[in-house]
């Protein structure tokens, strides 16, 4: 009986894109859009938030999106405009399994290059030639640049669930800042497991991207379905 191709035990490393910078009002500002009802629900959804983030949504302009990642769940809102006319928040719920949440705290010296997330370079040829080829998640280009910019370990770690047969089924990321100092936040979720990620960015001017020094801490939770 043919054996099927054991899944790479390492996820794809990206490459860093640019994060372009605009004026914007932060986090906080558009924390302040959302109706209380609609906190009060997330709360009551989720829990206290343990991480969040609100900003301007891609397509309704001049409003407000949230995330937040409770002890309980994963909530994402998204404004919509009902048939009534009024304008209301949708709430996507991933409700977690009681207390499977796992963290990490991920460090990056800005002065210590990187090392790669598969030691490929020592194998020989034939060697190399059986080693799996890590999948391409299903995210866009856009997203992986910016997962590019986080050290390859936590790349690893918001990545590594979903090598198998889980599928990434949304996501989302948000950053605020300049070049030299940027606060991060991004998520990944599937069917039964939940990855997010959150820290702090200093990268001296002119030093390349993937050296910059970074504070992160990487959490993992399963879904309860």
């Amino acid at each position: 009986m043919e054996r099927a191709p054991a899944a790479p035990s390492m996820p794809a490393a990206h490459e860093a894109a640019p994060l372009g910078f605009v004026p914007s009002p932060d986090r906080f500002h558009w924390w302040g859009e959302l109706h209380d009802d609609v906190k009060a629900h997330l709360e009551r959804k989720v829990g206290p938030a343990i991480e969040w983030w609100a900003d301007l949504h891609e397509r309704e302009r001049d409003r407000p999106y949230a995330v937040v990642f409770g002890p309980h769940g994963l909530a994402v809102t998204t404004p919509r405009v009902n048939k009534q006319g009024q304008r209301t928040q949708t709430v996507r719920i991933d409700q977690f399994v009681p207390s499977s949440i796992k963290h990490a705290v991920v460090q990056q010296q800005a002065t210590k290059p990187r090392g790669g997330l598969r030691s490929l370079v020592s194998r020989g040829k034939d060697e190399q030639s059986q080693v799996s080829v890590p999948p391409q998640l299903n995210i866009t280009q856009e997203m992986r640049g910016v997962l590019g910019n986080l050290p390859l370990e936590a790349q690893q770690r918001l990545q590594t669930p979903f090598l198998g047969s889980q599928a990434v089924t949304h996501y989302r990321w948000y950053y605020y800042g300049n070049d030299e100092e940027l606060d991060l936040w991004c998520y990944l979720a599937g069917d039964k497991t939940v990855t997010f990620a959150t820290g702090h960015r200093t990268l001296p001017n002119g030093m390349d991207p993937q050296h910059a020094a970074w504070r992160l801490t990487c959490y993992q939770a399963d879904v309860a379905r």
